[in-house]
């Protein structure tokens, strides 16, 4: 009889752990719902919120702080303020050759994202002095260059970009 009770007792048992293992992360998933499905995600550049700043860099800043995308950021002082502005990871090496330092008036277009660390604007295309450099595509995606005097990478044209 003892060893009914011990079969009888294990398949309620089972069946309860085999519906927990199913359910359990499926409630989980769901609680997560949209914030899960936007950090995976990450922040969407939008091109139809660019705007155009206007102003002179303060200072180039190579290794940002914490919560604030990596690469090279311009602090622009502009009529409303201080902007850090954000040239993605390509334009470190070649910034410099191209004019963007401290006391450059520049021009550039873009678009404001907000990460842990505060407000960021998106450099999509900078003008400065009688050149344009285009440092990220319309969807935002950082174009890579090849410094100058080398050739560009695969399909990219030696002009274009950062």
């Amino acid at each position: 009889m003892s060893r009914f009770r011990a079969r009888a007792f294990l398949f309620p048992a089972s069946i309860f752990l085999c519906f927990s293992l199913v359910l359990i992360p499926e409630a989980f998933a769901q609680s997560q719902g949209e914030s899960t499905r936007s950090a995976v995600a990450g922040p969407v550049y939008d091109s139809t919120r660019e705007v155009v700043l206007s102003g002179t860099i303060s200072e180039v800043v190579a290794r940002p702080k914490a919560g604030l995308p990596l690469g090279l950021h311009l602090m622009l002082e502009t009529t409303q303020g201080r902007v850090d502005v954000h040239l993605g990871p390509y334009a470190g090496r070649i910034a410099t050759q191209r004019g963007l330092v401290p006391g450059a008036t520049i021009q550039v277009t873009g678009m404001t994202m907000h990460f842990s660390a505060g407000d960021v604007f998106l450099a999509r295309t900078i003008v400065v002095g009688n050149q344009t450099l285009t440092i990220r595509n319309q969807n935002g995606m950082p174009i890579r260059t090849a410094p100058a005097g080398t050739r560009a990478a695969s399909g990219a044209s030696p002009e274009g970009g950062l």
